[in-house]
């Protein structure tokens, strides 16, 4: 009889160490998933919900993330037709964001790099706000090359080029957001 129990307990200890090994392991095994999750895995993963990009002290960008590239992402605004796009090295906080994540290779990942984007919204000849580390320009992106892009400005926000504007090279590096005017 002292024997059977003897062996039950050393059973039981044997099985509760079992459990406690399976469940360190698992969690090794989810902080090491984690660890390799980027900004871009995880803004895939907020799907229809709203979220906000800090983007330095003063600026904002909220919306529902639309789509993302490996390098940037853009938000839609409920209502509006253009979208906000902002590069992803620009981001230094996030607001509402989930905590599951979409890794490369799912629904939202755009192939399009940055400059992509930025000839599709050249080509709409779309008036926006761009947002960089010198301040802000309103106007149309004329050009789009490799390390910088050409704005035509319309410094008092009108839709037709007139007596005033002028054009201004911005490097892509400074780049925070390009916003819908």
């Amino acid at each position: 009889m002292r024997f059977e129990r003897i062996f039950d307990d050393l059973e039981g200890r044997f099985a509760h160490h079992e459990q406690q090994e399976m469940r360190a392991v698992s969690e090794d095994l989810a902080r090491a998933e984690r660890a390799q999750l980027t900004l871009a895995d995880r803004l895939r993963g907020a799907g229809a919900q709203r979220v906000t990009l800090h983007i330095g002290v003063e600026l904002r960008v909220g919306g529902v993330v639309d789509e993302v590239g490996a390098d940037w992402v853009a938000l839609r605004d409920q209502g509006l037709a253009h979208r906000a796009v902002v590069p992803l090295g620009a981001i230094a906080l996030v607001h509402g964001l989930p905590a599951r994540a979409r890794p490369q290779g799912e629904s939202l990942l755009s192939p399009l790099g940055l400059g992509s984007i930025l000839r599709e919204i050249a080509r709409d000849r779309a008036v926006v706000r761009l947002e960089t580390v010198a301040g802000g320009v309103t106007g149309r992106i004329s050009a789009v090359g490799a390390e910088t892009l050409d704005v035509q400005c319309l410094p008092t926000g009108e839709q037709i080029v007139g007596t005033g504007s002028e054009r201004i090279t911005v490097a892509s590096g400074s780049l925070l957001a390009v916003l819908p005017r």
